[in-house]
């Protein structure tokens, strides 16, 4: 993926063509899994044949089938390429969630420097987005005590008693990652939060979230977000500094100020935050269910694996209808599997989501050509050319001895199911004659040739 994103200097480019390239270097495995099941569908008769007839017997079932495998039947031989395909999966989620470390190649210190600076822009702007909560913090940093969620019940003007609570409110229709980027944090911002900053801050930062807290539930919940998604342990920690490096020139600046970068990378660290957009989308964000450019990575994720799973089926239905039919009751969890897709995509960042839905679209076409140029029931005729050919160089042969007319002995070679009868019992009869002789010489024995016998 590396080499992939330093030929186009875009992650959305480079997922596209990591994805060719592994497609490619796949394929020949995804042929060899067509084959396999293709042929198995000759060895099916057998096998049932096999299960029927040892069905109180499983160890012999099991020997038989051993057996039928030495010969070519193989059930097992597709499950390579579905594990290589998620373990591959998995290395592109998490290259998509550390741009920092795979694509631009910062060290471990960098990384950490540049994490520390945008969690220090992050929780000023978190906060500075409702003054209200933020004044509070600047109490509590005072005085502790001042933090602390309290309720009371009071009388109103009609005489009901109502509970009343000293919790900060959020201006109404607050939405706090749309707020964000149009505050600028000033160096003395920064210094003034300097406490959640220093050693113990993590403390009292989940002092500020908990329930105890009278601070707005909207900053509650965005500051506990950034202490998950900052934490070392958080796939996600390059990608939220990332986000936060750009939102504005302002956090920008500091970012790079505070965390003491040279100007080669925060040159890398500009060029990547512009390099993870791709027609548009931002791929290092999450995909929600809101209506922005985002959900169209999802949606194409779905609309592909539906589609990839219809052509497989109806490929399969043309070109294997016994598979087809065996596998009709599983109809149910295949049209499903594109809505695990959908789940799973919105679960991870749009990098992610966008990988799959090129990998959908790329093993479409590769099931077309496969389709194309490698047809099933080619496949099986080939195979059983093979099968023949490999059971006629295994069936026993016999040597017949002849005179023809002229006088002269003739040997001819022949397959057993090829001679008559009168041939075959005339071979038992040389067989049996010769094995009286051996024993007759193993034991000093005078040995009489037996008579012609038609009833031998």
């Amino acid at each position: 993926m590396w080499v992939c994103y330093m030929l186009v200097q875009n992650v959305g480019w480079a997922i596209i063509l990591f994805t060719l390239i592994v497609r490619a270097a796949m394929f020949p495995l995804n042929l060899k899994q067509q084959k396999n099941t293709a042929i198995s569908q000759l060895y099916m008769p057998k096998v049932r044949e096999i299960q029927t007839k040892y069905k109180s017997n499983p160890q012999k079932q099991q020997e038989e089938l051993m057996k039928l495998q030495k010969e070519g039947y193989n059930p097992t031989g597709g499950c390579l390429p579905m594990v290589l395909t998620f373990v591959i999966l998995f290395g592109v989620i998490d290259v998509v969630y550390k741009p920092m470390t795979h694509m631009e190649r910062f060290s471990g210190e960098t990384i950490t420097a540049v994490v520390t600076s945008a969690k220090k822009v992050d929780i000023a702007q978190t906060l500075l987005a409702n003054p209200d909560d933020y004044d509070a913090v600047l109490a509590y940093l005072k005085d502790p005590s001042t933090l602390a969620y309290s309720e009371k019940e009071e009388t109103d003007a009609d005489g009901k008693k109502v509970k009343t609570n000293n919790r900060n409110k959020a201006p109404e229709g607050f939405d706090l990652e749309k707020v964000k980027p149009a505050i600028e944090v000033s160096d003395s911002v920064i210094t003034s939060l300097a406490p959640l900053f220093e050693t113990g801050g993590d403390t009292k930062l989940q002092e500020l979230y908990n329930n105890n807290s009278r601070l707005s539930d909207p900053i509650r919940t965005g500051l506990q977000t950034i202490s998950v998604n900052y934490a070392d342990s958080s796939l996600y920690r390059e990608l939220r500094a990332l986000n936060c490096y750009d939102r504005n020139d302002t956090t920008k600046a500091f970012i790079v100020r505070d965390s003491g970068v040279d100007d080669t990378i925060s040159g890398k660290l500009e060029a990547l935050s512009h390099n993870i957009v791709f027609l548009g989308i931002n791929l290092g964000k999450q995909p929600t269910w809101a209506f922005n450019e985002l959900i169209i990575i999802p949606i194409i994720a779905f609309v592909f694996s539906m589609a990839q799973m219809i052509i497989q089926q109806y490929l399969m239905k043309k070109q294997n209808p016994e598979l087809a039919q065996q596998q009709k009751s599983m109809t149910i969890m295949l049209l499903a599997m594109p809505f695990v897709s959908l789940f799973i995509v919105f679960s991870v960042p749009a990098g992610a989501g966008f990988y799959w839905s090129v990998s959908y679209l790329f093993g479409i076409l590769q099931s077309l050509i496969m389709y194309w140029f490698w047809p099933s029931d080619k496949i099986r005729a080939q195979a059983k050319e093979k099968m023949a050919a490999t059971a006629a160089a295994k069936e026993q042969r016999a040597t017949i001895v002849t005179v023809d007319a002229e006088g002269n002995t003739v040997e001819k070679t022949e397959r057993l199911s090829k001679l008559t009868q009168k041939e075959i019992k005339e071979l038992n009869k040389k067989k049996l004659e010769a094995a009286r002789r051996a024993d007759a010489e193993k034991y000093g024995e005078e040995y009489i040739e037996s008579p012609d016998d038609d009833d031998f």
